[in-house]
């Protein structure tokens, strides 16, 4: 005989497993072909971390699996909010992509990991082992999440056809036969340069750094990279990361160099990144436009745009996946927007950001040095001056002056810094040039200079000198430069 506890007790596993079931079955399934739909690359600039967490937990939601996805663009999200039912307008809701917003979310994400931290350290005799186990755990995350991405960047990418190679680049495709070494344009649908022919640049520019001293880190994304697979794999060898089979190899500080293409039938503000005159991949539209002045201007005084670039690539076999990035200040802040003095000049090391002071007195000569949008580059000068108290004594400071007129000065503690160096490039005859950043508007503006102190600077600097700044074209909306593009 059979109890009612027991009939339930029978229907209970029934029920359950039709539930999971219909749960089961309620999960979307999107195939690697469709990935490879939606991971197409685009050109668009890279999401922020909240708007790849808020994609990855919806992707989570809808088929019970998260992806890794760091190298998500905007367009691709788009593609993959839309492929599991959600609105792309949510990218941008609730503050995500807003930097203020994003980054006071992280603070508060790092104050609070950093007090559950503390908190189990100070918790008990045991709470050492573990706050280190809840970062090793974090640290056990990461890595998987990173060989998550080596999987996808293997598995999602383009697969190119048996009979013909199709190179996907964003808006841009080239087909080339197989077997045949050389690429031949054939489609064009309007967006990114696409260089089949690296014409030869000369070699005996002198190089510009377009960090000036600045520290350098990958912050711009290269696009068409896949489309310059052997220009990638001669760079990782050149740099001592070769790349095998299956396997993935990265190389960071490379030299690399941009050069505008003016003839580029492509995109006339086009400009391709390149080692040793061999093109890596392109700036996008949208970068390739705000860098243009700057860059040209460059490449007009005669000059070589010169950065560093990060290689990561990815051998799966058949193809080879890769990303480029490259360093780049703002375009505000790569050339002065002034010229250097003449004389004999030196020029100062970058260093940190010390602020000049009194240049509000000065609103009449600095207004004319404002740009249009807010913030630039200058040249400016610095001079041992004397203060004398009403005491009789006399104390030292450093003047700013742009284009030979004051602009402002020095605190007492800031002088005391800069002045040995002062004193040292007076005795040799020599004027010492500093960049300083400027901000304002048509109601104030106020200077920050960047200049190594006297002790970070080292002895052979010192014998070497003098060490003139760049010697740039007058500063214009446009410039004429070679043809650098070839078919």
């Amino acid at each position: 005989m059979t109890t009612s506890s027991s009939r339930r007790s029978t229907r209970r596993p029934t029920a359950q497993a039709s539930q999971q079931t219909r749960r089961e079955g309620a999960r979307q399934i999107i195939s690697d072909e469709t990935w490879r739909q939606l991971l197409v690359s685009d050109g668009t600039a890279v999401t922020s971390k909240f708007q790849r967490n808020f994609v990855r937990a919806a992707v989570a939601r809808a088929t019970g699996k998260r992806p890794s996805l760091m190298h998500l663009t905007l367009g691709q999200a788009a593609r993959v909010l839309q492929c599991v039912g959600q609105s792309p307008a949510k990218l941008t809701a609730g503050g995500r992509g807003v930097p203020g917003v994003e980054k006071a979310g992280a603070i508060t994400q790092w104050t609070l990991f950093g007090l559950i931290v503390l908190i189990a350290t100070v918790s008990s005799p045991a709470g050492f082992l573990l706050a280190a186990g809840i970062v090793g755990l974090m640290f056990f995350l990461r890595k998987r999440r990173r060989d998550r991405q080596a999987w996808e960047d293997a598995t999602w990418a383009p697969i190119p056809d048996r009979a013909v190679q199709r190179i996907e680049v964003p808006d841009v495709q080239i087909e080339a036969e197989e077997g045949n070494a050389a690429l031949q344009r054939v489609a064009f649908e309007g967006a990114e340069p696409i260089s089949a022919v690296t014409p030869p640049l000369s070699t005996s520019r002198e190089l510009y750094r377009m960090s000036l001293g600045r520290s350098e880190w990958p912050n711009v994304e290269v696009v068409g990279e896949h489309a310059y697979e052997q220009a990638i794999r001669a760079a990782l060898r050149g740099s001592g990361a070769p790349i095998a089979v299956r396997s993935d190899s990265e190389v960071e500080g490379l030299q690399v160099e941009l050069t505008p293409e003016p003839d580029n039938p492509y995109d006339l503000n086009a400009i391709s990144v390149r080692w040793r005159n061999l093109v890596l991949g392109y700036l996008s539209r949208e970068d390739a436009i705000r860098y243009a002045q700057p860059v040209r201007r460059i490449l007009a005084s005669g000059l070589t745009a010169a950065t560093t670039a990060r290689i990561w690539a990815f051998d799966g076999g058949n193809r080879l996946q890769t990303r480029v990035t490259v360093a780049l200040p703002e375009p505000g802040l790569i050339a002065p927007l002034n010229e250097a003095p003449t004389g004999v000049t030196t020029l100062v090391p970058w260093g940190s950001a010390i602020q000049v002071l009194k240049e509000e007195n000065h609103f009449d000569i600095l207004f004319n040095h404002v740009p249009p949008d807010g913030v630039g580059l200058l040249l400016v000068s610095l001079h041992k001056a004397i203060h004398a108290l009403k005491n009789g004594t006399e104390r030292p400071f450093v003047e700013v002056r742009l284009n030979g007129e004051r602009v402002g000065e020095l605190s007492n503690v800031t002088s005391a810094h800069l002045l040995p160096l002062l004193e040292h490039t007076e005795t040799v005859g020599e004027t010492a040039l500093a960049y300083a950043k400027i901000t304002g508007s048509a109601l104030a503006a106020q200077l920050v200079l960047h200049a190594a102190k006297a002790t970070e600077i080292s002895n052979d600097w010192l014998s070497d000198g003098p060490h003139p700044a760049p010697n740039l074209l007058p500063w214009a909306t446009g410039y004429e430069v070679p043809p650098a593009y070839a078919t």
